[in-house]
């Protein structure tokens, strides 16, 4: 992750320097226009690009409404002596990924509008975070339980698959080097697959207890949504003549949250639902690509 988010900034100052280098003056305006990486007029083409994503840690969050005072919890300080739910809360890190985006676009000279579709992709590992009563009072641990308990938490893949609509500006400079930036948005498929948490009781060593197993719970779903999605770009083309042009593509996508709720496969409470919410899907790319142009250039 930090040397893709190195790789990343210095291809940004890069292009930054590219774009810059067009106020510059001085340049040798009658290059000729053999020489300049502006395409003009208007054409159509079509462009695929591949390579890495990665993303800043992401936030999950999910709570029911169990009123359960499990064995090896003290609820003598709640209302009632038992819960009316509970709140529990996770880190996400996200290893750098795949991406690859298909679009086609038109030109209109400088400017261009792109309807692309893209997927990323990585691995989710989850780091736990907290967890609280549903009025956020925190949990206190019975002294004298003869129950203990055992859980299990995990996640898979997160997958983003998005259909934008994009405009980018070309700044073209010499010898068919086309720098450019662009934004656009869109709606965005994401899935977060495998969101798995299984809790186990048993007796204390040698400490006969009741029925322990009447406390287990397992819950292991995938978590979709359709959410709306915003992207930035920066890259360069380089025109290789013949209607082919080859370039590198530096893309911020911000996605909205993802929440739903489901049931469990078992738990103490029959037809118990919860509700889960994963925040702070920001995720950077870094892709190489060729476009085509459809008129031949």
């Amino acid at each position: 992750m930090r040397r893709f988010r190195a790789g990343v900034t210095r291809a940004v100052a890069v292009l930054g320097l590219g774009v810059c280098s067009i106020a510059v003056p001085g340049q040798d305006a009658a290059a000729g226009e053999s020489d300049i990486g502006g395409l003009g007029g208007a054409g159509w083409y079509v462009s695929l690009a591949a390579g890495a994503n990665a993303s800043s840690d992401l936030k999950q969050a999910g709570r029911n409404r169990d009123d359960t005072c499990y064995p090896d919890d003290d609820c003598r300080h709640l209302a009632g002596g038992r819960p009316t739910g509970y709140k529990w809360f996770y880190d996400l890190h996200a290893a750098s990924g795949t991406a690859v985006e298909l679009a086609v676009g038109r030109f209109f000279g400088d400017t261009r509008i792109e309807v692309g579709l893209t997927q990323r992709r990585s691995a989710v590992a989850q780091a736990f975070a907290g967890i609280t009563y549903l009025d956020g009072s925190p949990l206190v641990p019975a002294t004298d339980s003869i129950y203990e308990s055992m859980s299990n938490a995990s996640t898979d893949d997160l997958t983003v698959r998005s259909l934008s609509v994009n405009v980018y500006r070309d700044f073209p400079l010499a010898y068919g080097i086309t720098p450019y930036l662009g934004a656009g948005v869109g709606v965005s498929s994401a899935e977060l697959s495998g969101i798995y948490y299984e809790g186990r009781y048993r007796c204390r060593p040698a400490v006969p207890c009741d029925n322990p197993g009447q406390y287990d719970g397992l819950q292991h779903i995938d978590l979709s949504d359709i959410v709306p999605s915003g992207h930035v770009h920066a890259g360069v083309d380089v025109d290789l003549g013949s209607g082919i042009l080859i370039g590198l593509k530096l893309s911020y996508n911000r996605v909205g949250d993802i929440d739903g709720s489901h049931g469990y496969s078992e738990h103490k409470v029959p037809g118990l639902t919860s509700y889960t919410r994963i925040s702070e899907i920001g995720r950077w790319s870094l892709l190489v690509g060729a476009k085509y142009l459809l008129d031949g250039g």
